[in-house]
């Protein structure tokens, strides 16, 4: 099945805060979103509807029309010829990004604390951990949690677990590409400090930056 798309761009994202007002999700989203914790079932009732609502913006139908299939826990797919979607959550805020070709989103708020040593110990290869040796405190916080982004967009555009692969992801700042070692897969990163948040965007196309193309909401 052909379906008709009004916006011919390549990528599209949108950035959506977590106090904007539900949209509506499907019947059978309905029914997922009673299995879970109430945060959660907020959480996910939150992001399939601004899914919906984005993806009317690209094709020609309305919200509930969007063929999607998006249960909890699994990152949400398209049917062929509709692209593909990736989705991440932070404290405040929803990042959707949508591609005609593979692609993978993550975001984090920039003030994010954490462990950066620990992180890195436990996550990071050996040639990550001797480059990000030469960074301490803030510096090292920062670099620590751009990697994180970076990994866990390719990982998404991979469709990975995070947990499982991370340490398999080589992050070079230096061209922006993020390789898997065991997979030889390579994936081109795009990382933004946009306003608040860390983003990253993973795909097998070298991207720019896409700053002047994010909606908000």
């Amino acid at each position: 099945m052909k379906y008709k798309r009004l916006n011919q761009n390549t990528y599209a994202f949108w950035l959506i805060p977590k106090s904007a007002s539900m949209k509506p999700i499907s019947d059978e989203e309905m029914l997922w979103r009673k299995t879970l914790s109430n945060h959660r079932s907020m959480e996910y009732e939150h992001s399939r509807g601004y899914l919906r609502e984005t993806l009317s913006q690209i094709w020609d139908m309305p919200p509930l029309g969007i063929p999607l299939n998006a249960p909890p826990g699994k990152p949400p797919i398209l049917p062929s010829g509709m692209g593909f979607v990736s989705i991440s959550h932070c404290i405040d805020c929803l990042l959707i990004g949508w591609s005609i070709e593979k692609i993978g989103v993550d975001l984090e708020r920039a003030d994010r604390s954490f462990n950066a040593p620990k992180i890195m110990f436990n996550f990071y290869s050996h040639k990550e951990n001797l480059l990000l040796n030469n960074f301490k405190g803030e510096e090292l916080r920062k670099k620590v949690l751009k990697y994180w982004v970076s990994k866990e967009a390719a990982i998404k555009c991979q469709k990975g677990v995070i947990f499982k692969d991370i340490k398999n992801w080589f992050y070079s700042e230096r061209n922006n590409t993020i390789i898997n070692k065991l997979e030889f897969k390579k994936n081109f990163s795009l990382f933004i400090n946009y306003k608040d948040w860390y983003i990253s965007i993973a795909s097998k196309n070298c991207l720019k930056d896409v700053s002047s193309i994010m909606c908000t909401y």
